[in-house]
């Protein structure tokens, strides 16, 4: 009888390999034999043989080993990873070799799941050593005893024998064949008896010491892991061939039942265990559903197991684990995330075991190379789950454990702080920040704290208070609804209060006690009202940008609308015209003149809006961040009056404004050299527009600068003709242009120059009221460090 790969039932992916392993798929990646290969076998040198074989497949399994030798059909595998998968078939392998010195050399299949298996060994043709074993045949025919195959001979000259093996068996067809000579076979042997001493040992230890704790503890959960742990040892012992060595050797025919049996039970067991140690049940819905479906399907390949043939069974078993297992690790990784301590050990235990038989797998299919490690990674990863699952459980124990004495030492305290809090209960109702008060029913006694009797006023009790304030419909809804929630009382002109009551009624339902409290909202109230008339405000700023936007953007629109319509008026006369055959160049030039007009007139419009839009779109996309830079003032005023002054020279309009610079040893401004020059600009362009009414613009501009405590202040002034009470009112708002004689600006330049000083230099700004003239006062930090705070300067 044989078993997928070389692990047990539970070996997700070589189940998986399994499936995808079919002989016909193995079969066409083998090449026809160009010759044939003799392995030389050097003294105290193991040889993998497999690579080196021929391979004949026997449908029929009627052929000898004459019959085999002379068939023509003997195919070469490409390497060692030979898997013929689970077929029908039996398989021939032939492979020649040489001993190169006088030895005993053994023979031996790695694999003790092999339903039939005979050697042949042959000399020059001659049939010198005949041995028929496997796990279908008694323990007896066995050449030398191990829960392997092996064969031994000894050979003293240097001649080519034949060793020609027949296989046939329900599960997979592989066979990891390899040679060593007598001495290292037994130093293997005995490495590998204490290595499956020690894994036999730990499994029966930990079953001891679990079942010993299930005795003093009854806990279910020990039961389920004693109950898997003996479903994993036995299933040991039929992968291994050790239970067929030691346990059952003449009672062949348990092997036909033993792997898939113990295969499907350890299902079973693995999901009732898992549903115990997860506590399944209790995690909801979804644990109940996964936990009824893995019962399912364990008792579904029970079923199968001993109702279906051993080969359509491992099929089957290997999609059922597959599935088993993504539910396992699935629940389990879902639960460690949700932070069930536990869940990480039979997460990390379940790899373990994953890992180390697949490890296993692969090599007994070549894909890993043999070592101590990969030939006993199946043992150590059962060994680490099943001390992971233990330590689970001693986990889980211990913290239910102290969750039990935390409770018992929370009961005791509690108990103690019950009595504390009664006593205390007296003073919190007295000194609460919010009105309580309780009125008993049955002795018609009202009881009220501090500041409910500080709430009530002028009333002599909160039963006179409560007669007062509600009304008729507050009772019958006290009584309907059982409560009142936070109704709002207004109560001495500016006070508010929010009053709620419950209803407590005995068991025939008749009301027996209200409880009530009344909270003083009054600063809510007010915050409201602030918060309804700064929202007023802002709706007002709003309806006055709009405005202003409407306003100074219609005269522009409207220039350029009529002017379109000029010279669509121009262009069709001219059409007419051509079309008439009567254009005349006195008619087309007046006509190109008017154009031309037009066009001159709407570009001029256009740069209007472009300024205005311009400004507008400075004014919204205010900057949120400093380029902070050491500015000199001993020349920066003079420098930007030049600067002004040339711009409107390229225009044609004459400046003469003088500038003197009062300085009181301030030196550097640390600030950002854009944003400030900016706005000195805009004071300047402000002055000149707006401050004369002459046609010359002669006039004198007083910039003061000094320190004032931790702010650098800046005085602005000229002897234009200064603000009116409307103007300083409403400077600052955007599109506000006052009885300025320039009426196509903007109105946004004061309004920006705000925004900058304020919002973003994070200063201040205040317009004075000299006797002549035009004052603003800029306050702006001395640095700009973390958490500063800015108040007025007197």
């Amino acid at each position: 009888m044989s078993q997928k790969g070389k692990w047990r039932w539970f070996s997700v992916i070589a189940y998986l390999y399994i499936l995808l392993s079919q002989s016909p798929l193995v079969l066409a990646s083998i090449d026809q034999l160009p010759q044939i290969e003799v392995v030389p076998l050097i003294e105290g040198q193991e040889v993998q043989l497999l690579a080196a074989a021929q391979v004949l497949e026997d449908k029929t399994d009627q052929l000898s080993w004459q019959q085999a030798l002379k068939q023509k059909h003997w195919l070469k595998p490409q390497d060692s990873d030979l898997n013929l998968g689970i077929t029908q078939s039996s398989f021939w392998f032939r492979i020649d070799v040489r001993y190169q010195e006088t030895q005993t050399r053994v023979f031996q299949v790695r694999y003790p799941l092999l339903d039939y298996i005979d050697f042949y060994l042959l000399d020059n043709g001659e049939l010198i050593k005949h041995v028929a074993t496997g796990d279908r045949r008694a323990f007896h025919n066995r050449n030398v005893e191990d829960n392997d195959f092996v064969i031994s001979h000894f050979q003293d000259d240097q001649r080519v024998l034949t060793l020609l093996i027949k296989v046939k068996t329900q599960g997979t067809m592989v066979l990891p064949l390899s040679s060593t000579n007598i001495e290292r076979y037994a130093q293997e042997s005995a490495l590998e008896n204490m290595a499956y001493g020690v894994y036999f040992g730990i499994s029966v230890a930990m079953l001891i010491y679990n079942f010993m704790l299930l005795i003093f503890l009854k806990d279910k959960s020990y039961l389920y892991y004693c109950i898997f742990v003996s479903i994993i040892l036995l299933s040991a012992l039929a992968y291994t061939g050790h239970g067929f060595y030691f346990i059952w050797p003449e009672y062949s025919d348990v092997n036909r039942y033993m792997t898939p049996v113990a295969s499907a039970l350890g299902f079973l067991a693995a999901s009732v265990f898992m549903a115990s140690f997860l506590q399944l049940n209790t995690r909801g819905r979804w644990g109940a559903i996964v936990n009824r479906i893995c019962i399912a399907f364990s008792l579904f390949v029970i079923a199968i197991s001993i109702l279906v043939n051993y080969s359509d069974s491992i099929k089957i078993m290997s999609l059922v684990q597959l599935i088993l297992t993504v539910l396992f690790l699935g629940s389990s990784i879902y639960l460690w995330r949700k932070g069930v301590s536990e869940a990480k050990y039979f997460t990390i235990a379940w790899l373990f075991f994953i890992v180390g038989n697949m490890t296993s797998a692969f090599r007994v299919l070549g894909v890993i190379p043999s070592n101590v490690l990969t030939v006993y990674a199946n043992l150590l990863g059962n060994i680490f789950e099943m001390l992971l699952l233990s330590m689970g459980l001693a986990y889980r124990f211990e913290t239910m454990r102290k969750i039990q004495v935390g409770l018992s030492r929370e009961l005791r305290f509690a108990q103690q702080d019950a009595i504390e809090n009664l006593e205390k209960f007296r003073d919190l109702f007295q000194k609460s920040p919010i009105g309580l008060f309780r009125y008993e029913r049955i002795s018609d006694k009202f009881y009220s704290n501090i500041k409910s009797n500080e709430l009530i006023g002028r009333h002599k009790d909160i039963r006179k208070f409560l007669q007062d304030e509600l009304a008729f419909k507050d009772y019958k809804l006290l009584v309907k609804q059982g409560g009142l929630t936070a109704k709002l009382i207004h109560y001495d002109k500016d006070k508010y209060y929010h009053l709620s009551l419950l209803t407590i009624k005995n068991v025939e339902g008749r009301i027996v006690e209200i409880e009530g409290s009344l909270q003083d909202v009054s600063e809510q109230k007010l915050a409201e009202s602030v918060r309804l008339a700064s929202e007023q405000e802002k709706l007002n700023s709003l309806t006055q940008l709009i405005f202003g936007i409407s306003h100074q953007f219609n005269t522009p629109l409207g220039v350029m609308l009529t002017t379109e319509d000029l010279i669509r008026e121009g262009l069709h006369q001219i059409l007419n015209d051509i079309e008439r055959d009567s254009l005349n160049k006195e008619s087309l030039l007046q006509t190109l003149y008017m154009i031309q007009d037009a066009v001159l007139l709407a570009s001029e419009n256009t740069k209007v809006l472009t300024a205005m839009l311009k400004d507008l779109r400075y004014s919204i996309n205010t900057r949120t961040n400093l380029n902070l830079s050491v500015i000199h003032t001993d020349t920066l005023f003079e420098d930007l009056l030049g600067y002004f002054k040339s711009q409107l020279k390229e225009h044609g309009e004459p400046c003469l404004l003088e500038l003197e610079v009062i300085n009181s040893g301030v030196d550097v401004i640390n600030s950002d050299y854009e944003i400030l020059s900016d706005i000195i600009l805009r004071l300047y362009e402000n002055t000149y527009y707006h401050g004369y009414d002459r046609e010359e613009q002669v006039g004198k501009i007083s910039i003061s600068i000094r320190l004032v405590e931790q702010y650098i202040e800046l005085e602005y002034r000229d002897d234009g003709r200064g603000l009116n009470e409307h103007e300083i009112e409403n400077i600052f708002i955007p599109f506000f242009t006052g009885d300025s004689r320039k009426k196509d600006n903007s109105g946004l330049g004061m309004y920006i120059v705000h925004n900058q000083i304020v919002k973003v230099l994070l200063g201040k700004v205040s317009l004075e009221k000299p006797e002549n003239g035009f004052c603003i006062c800029i306050r702006l930090p001395k640095s700009y460090q973390e958490g500063l705070v800015f108040t007025d300067v007197e």
